[in-house]
């Protein structure tokens, strides 16, 4: 416990899924969160359970693809805490999986807007304070990208071009003691589930929707099995790891 006593971190995509249990999981380490989403909703249901526990947070509701209302929210939570230490980005819409030749170029268009390039602006508007003291940038991939998984042609195009921005910033960055590493995960959130529940009866196996079966014969889960290795790269425990990508799948993607 305590492991990020003292650090700001910034996590987009906070309202729901993978990013509600990080910051729970982020504020039991005693971390103060700046926490944003486009969805009021689950953001405000996410914010009031770290505070339940103890953590200072600062929460705002907005479209991070708007570039002005990003840099706003960077600057209202230097304000609030002086700098930012970790940066988690785990905002990008995905849809429900159809092949590549019903895809559209509008289908590209919100996964680029939402995934690369609120990545893209969120680590260059946290760079200058992440330099400071030394930071940690936790992106995400995905096995749809690795492995391209039919039905997300577009959100695993994006996904792929997010790991190399990656790679690239870990060695541009590192002089600047600042580690960038990406998570593939694999696990059913609440959301994924909650639309499995409502298809076919024949359709509710994740393996329907492209979830692979692990080498552990088992699905994730996101607070116990994602949330605590996104808590190792923004730790101190990570030092010296960067620019890679860790699969925290369950065994799907085994390689050396």
């Amino acid at each position: 416990m305590e492991k990020l006593v003292g650090k700001v971190a910034v996590i987009t995509g906070a309202g729901g899924g993978l990013g509600k249990y990080i910051a729970l999981r982020f504020a039991e380490e005693g971390a103060k969160l700046a926490l944003c989403d486009i969805n009021a909703e689950g953001l405000n249901e996410t914010a009031e359970l770290c505070k339940s526990i103890g953590a200072d947070v600062f929460a705002k509701a907005f479209d991070a693809t708007d570039i002005k209302q990003s840099t706003e929210f960077i600057s209202d939570t230097v304000v609030q805490y002086q700098t930012v230490d970790i940066l988690v980005n785990l905002a990008m819409a995905i849809e429900p999986p159809h092949s590549f030749l019903d895809h559209t170029r509008e289908t590209l268009d919100r996964s680029y807007q939402t995934g690369l390039v609120t990545t893209w602006d969120f680590m260059k508007l946290c760079y200058p304070y992440l330099k400071e003291n030394g930071g940690k940038i936790i992106n995400f991939g995905s096995g749809s990208g690795n492995e391209g998984q039919e039905g997300y042609a577009a959100y695993a195009a994006i996904k792929e071009a997010i790991r190399g921005l990656s790679r690239v910033a870990a060695r541009e960055w590192g002089p600047d003691n600042i580690n960038v590493n990406v998570v593939n995960p694999g696990a059913i959130t609440d959301a994924i589930q909650a639309y499995i529940n409502h298809l076919p009866e024949g359709q509710r196996d994740p393996l329907y929707l492209g979830f692979k079966q692990t080498s552990l014969r088992r699905f994730g889960t996101p607070y116990e099995d994602i949330a605590p290795a996104v808590l190792f790269l923004a730790s101190d425990d990570s030092r010296h790891i960067t620019g890679q990508t860790l699969n925290v799948d369950g065994g799907v993607i085994i390689n050396a």
